[in-house]
């Protein structure tokens, strides 16, 4: 923990980019959704609740990046810095996609040149692939400790990390008929294999010898009473934080299977079989 003469030097964030940015994305949302919703689709009420739900992971993504915090991860704590990464990967990115309407997103990736890859990059082995091997690739000590000397870099290490977690999430929570969810079962695989195949990561952190990253090595404590412990803390915290965050929605999705291929509840109750609200895709 701290002790007499350490010091943790800890302020909000006044980068105009970082501000610029996010405030950038919310007037972009607000103008899509707003004045310019006539034009885009033209027979579609104002979101409320998808407009909720994006501002809220806005301002999210802004105090994760823009308090403290961002000090905290920066300079001191590994912990600190995983507590980042798992609130923009599993809180900002589901927010974001499930605040964004369905008839925006056809607006920005089904009605233009880029449908292509928008279509290639959000299915289930391609998304799982482009997540799995980013997040790790910015955990090796090179790269991660670059992130920690560069403060633009630490930033758009986030950038990255939250583009690729929509990306993850979208075989999960697609509304999408043209960029779909696949099909239950594989949905269940695609969420299973997730916390299992970063197991690696959260393993190398958690039972490593060394401290890993040099920057916290000589860092004063903050939370724990060693810098030894703070990285295991952290590796600790990134594999729990994974298995609930996509273990949730695997036992609701599983439900859903079940229902749908015998039309009972789980309670053995039988229910008429519900229409789905489009084709999912196949393998």
């Amino acid at each position: 923990m701290l002790g007499v003469d350490d010091r943790l030097y800890i302020a909000w964030q006044t980068d105009p980019v970082l501000i610029g940015g996010i405030w950038a994305l919310s007037v972009i949302y607000t103008l899509a959704v707003g004045p310019l919703r006539k034009r885009i689709a033209p027979d579609e009420p104002f979101p409320v609740r998808n407009a909720i739900l994006f501002y809220l992971g806005n301002l999210l993504f802004f105090l994760t990046e823009g308090s403290p915090l961002h000090d905290l991860a920066e300079r001191y704590s590994l912990f600190a810095h995983m507590l980042q990464h798992n609130l923009v990967t599993y809180a900002v990115a589901p927010l974001l996609l499930a605040g964004t309407p369905v008839w925006l997103i056809r607006a920005m990736f089904v009605k233009t040149p880029i449908y292509p890859v928008a279509r290639f990059i959000t299915r289930p082995l391609t998304a799982f692939i482009l997540f799995t091997v980013g997040y790790s690739m910015w955990h090796l000590p090179l790269i991660y400790e670059a992130g920690l000397q560069n403060s633009v870099i630490h930033h758009t290490q986030h950038v990255v990390f939250l583009a690729a977690a929509i990306i993850l999430w979208w075989p999960i929570m697609s509304q999408v008929p043209e960029l779909p969810r696949p099909a239950r079962l594989t949905q269940l695989v695609y969420m299973f294999l997730q916390p299992v195949f970063q197991m690696l990561v959260y393993a190398v952190v958690t039972f490593a010898f060394d401290n890993l990253y040099p920057t916290y090595e000589m860092a004063p404590t903050w939370f724990t009473a060693t810098q030894a412990e703070d990285q295991q803390l952290a590796g600790a915290f990134m594999g729990l934080s994974s298995f609930i965050a996509f273990g949730i929605p695997f036992i609701v999705t599983f439900a859903r299977w079940y229902h749908e291929e015998t039309g009972r509840t789980f309670e053995g109750h039988k229910l008429n079989r519900p229409e789905p609200e489009y084709k999912e895709a196949q393998l």
